[in-house]
């Protein structure tokens, strides 16, 4: 008896020593990770959105959150400001995607994002849009799929993804530098979840932090090869297709669970106009011998040709044909639409074949291609439920050519991307920075606009600074379009200032432009929430004056919730009805216009 209660007694104390032996560990991580959460540890760096500065009530995308992703580098994010409190008629959308999401090598105000937000502002009524472009360089399905899940809290009506070039050389990506230890999805996303702990961003930050030199000169796409020839039959091209399936599966599933609809774009690149970057002379001959092809108007010959010497390219910064097939693949899903942007680049290029008519390098859209993305995603989107009832289809579009210095400065980014390798081989460091010096210096002596583009692109000044300076300049030599064009640039950065928002539209207006400047700024203006009774009444104005009476219609309703009686309503009501040939209610208006006149 005595025997037994002994034996009992010792497992007990063993069970004991090791349940403490266990613990010990925890309690002192979980110890070390409220300290650190106590005592302020990167708490910077913890959140995804931010409040925006100098404007409360409003949220912006935290750089500082943003370089968990990136070792060596923090890519650009657009900074598009939206309500803490989200308002019951906004119509809330995320974008998510990589560089081609973003912008590069534009701002971001020429990304398809932001040209599908002026679409929805101009095309609906009584809907505050916003279109929250969370591209970035190198992001790949890793990042989106962690993103996913922390915009789910701020109440997305729907979601955007244009993405999969980024699934070998991306951040995590299976043949990069970028995170490049292992090709385990497992692993990589329990590294991803580590990193919202205070301790794991200690030890990466003491141990891991990435040692590369911060005078390095070189492209970011040099630096994020790890594999530079990825044949199709190797374990590392299949591991790029298996978490892209795995990481979007995932995403989509995170949003089914909401009912939150899910556009996905299928992704394009540069086919005719963009040699292989492998050096594999077999496969630079198939792409010659397609180029042959189409001289010789052998058109859908050339087309499997050219798809064929891009699919064998190595060197994959253009994603693969299976990228395509599963991202149509998801179409399963009951919240996902597939808005096809592989043959719309086809069907609007220059020559039939996806080519530098919509591409400024191999496979970054150009300002054409932007618009296009928009377009395409706009008549796919409307029919969200939420739009449906909100559309109204306007005549007026968003101007169709950037800025002087919009196209220049893209065009000297670029520049520096083009002489670099994979495009530019064999060269040095310093043989890239002189065959950049030499285009950077055309410009600068091209004109004033360009010069400054130019600088700015150069020394990475802040835009909105280049443009302030721009548009002074501009008004002192009376360069009327210069002042109207990179004024609108402007208030993208500066949708809260005042004065600019003024200036600019007292200029727009004296200017009698007719690209549509001032009545795409008022809509911005107005969506921003700056309900002002004399832009709404200058809107209604303008569509009068056009003759658009179901524009007109819905902006002079606005006004008469401000302005009731008027003598400008009530003269512009003559006007609207007397479009509508209603001369009754025309004249009824008119004789109210001149009785409040004479009361004054």
């Amino acid at each position: 008896m005595h025997k037994f209660a002994y034996s009992d007694e010792k497992k007990t104390k063993q069970i004991v020593f090791w349940l403490i032996a266990i613990t010990i560990p925890f309690i002192f991580f979980l110890t070390i990770e409220f300290s650190l959460r106590l005592g302020g540890y990167q708490g910077e760096k913890q959140d995804l959105f931010i409040e925006a500065p100098n404007t409360p009530g409003y949220l912006i995308a935290n750089p500082k959150f943003i370089s968990r992703y990136f070792p060596s580098f923090i890519p650009e994010i657009a900074p598009n400001a939206f309500l803490k409190e989200k308002k019951n008629n906004s119509f809330r959308v995320f974008v998510f995607g990589g560089s081609s999401t973003e912008g590069f090598p534009y701002n971001f105000y020429t990304s398809f994002p932001d040209q599908l937000e002026q679409l929805l502002l101009l095309n609906t009524q009584g809907l505050n849009i916003e279109v929250i472009n969370l591209g970035m360089t190198a992001v790949n399905s890793y990042v989106i799929r962690d993103l996913s899940k922390r915009v789910l809290e701020y109440e997305p009506d729907a979601i955007i993804i244009y993405a999969g070039h980024n699934e070998y050389y991306g951040s995590f990506g299976s043949a990069s530098t970028q995170f490049g230890f292992s090709n385990s999805v497992n692993l990589k996303h329990i590294i991803l979840k580590l990193k919202d702990f205070r301790i794991y961003q200690l030890l990466e930050e003491s141990l891991f932090k990435s040692s590369t030199d911060s005078g390095e000169q070189r492209t970011m796409m040099a630096k994020v090869i790890r594999e530079s020839d990825i044949e199709r039959e190797s374990e590392t091209f299949a591991q790029g297709l298996i978490q892209y399936e795995t990481n979007i599966g995932d995403v989509i599933e995170t949003f089914e669970k909401r009912n939150i609809p899910v556009y996905i774009g299928t992704v394009t690149s540069n086919l005719k106009d963009q040699p292989p970057l492998t050096d594999d002379p077999k496969v630079l001959s198939i792409y010659q011998e397609a180029q042959a092809l189409f001289l010789k108007d052998s058109l859908h010959a050339a087309i499997k040709i050219f798809e064929q010497a891009k699919e064998l390219d190595g060197t994959r910064f253009r994603a693969p044909s299976e990228i395509n097939t599963l991202i149509k693949s998801f179409e399963q899903s009951p919240i996902v639409t597939v808005f096809d942007v592989q043959k719309a680049f086809r069907e609007n290029s220059e020559s039939g074949i996806e080519d530098a008519s919509l591409f400024i390098d191999h496979l970054h859209p150009n300002d054409r291609g932007h618009k296009l993305i928009a377009s395409l995603l706009f008549d796919t989107i409307v029919e969200h439920p939420k739009l449906k009832g909100s559309i109204q289809l306007n005549f007026v579009q968003p101007p169709q050519d950037i800025s002087a210095f919009e196209k220049a400065f893209a065009e000297v980014s670029i520049a520096r991307l083009l002489v670099g390798y994979p495009f530019t081989k064999g060269q040095s460091i310093q043989q890239e920075l002189d065959a950049f010096e030499t285009i950077y210096t055309s410009y600068i002596e091209s004109s004033y606009v360009d010069s400054i583009a130019a600088v700015t692109s150069k020394n990475q000044i802040f835009v909105p600074l280049a443009l302030t300076d721009l548009v002074a300049k501009a008004r002192q030599r009376n360069d009327t379009m210069a002042v109207v064009t990179h004024s609108y640039d402007l208030l993208k950065w500066q949708l809260k200032s005042m004065n600019l928002i003024e200036s600019s539209i007292d200029y727009m207006f004296k200017s009698d432009e007719e690209e549509g400047y001032l009545i795409n700024v008022l809509h911005q203006v107005l969506n921003d929430g700056n309900d002002d009774p004399r832009y709404l009444d200058l809107l209604s104005s303008l569509y009068l004056l056009n003759e658009n009476t179901e524009q007109a219609d819905f902006w002079l309703k606005e006004t008469e919730r401000y302005q009731k009686d008027s003598p400008r309503l009530l003269y512009n009501y003559s006007r609207f009805y007397l479009l509508k040939g209603d001369t009754l209610k025309a004249s009824e208006y008119y004789r109210r216009f001149l009785s409040s006149q004479s009361q004054r």
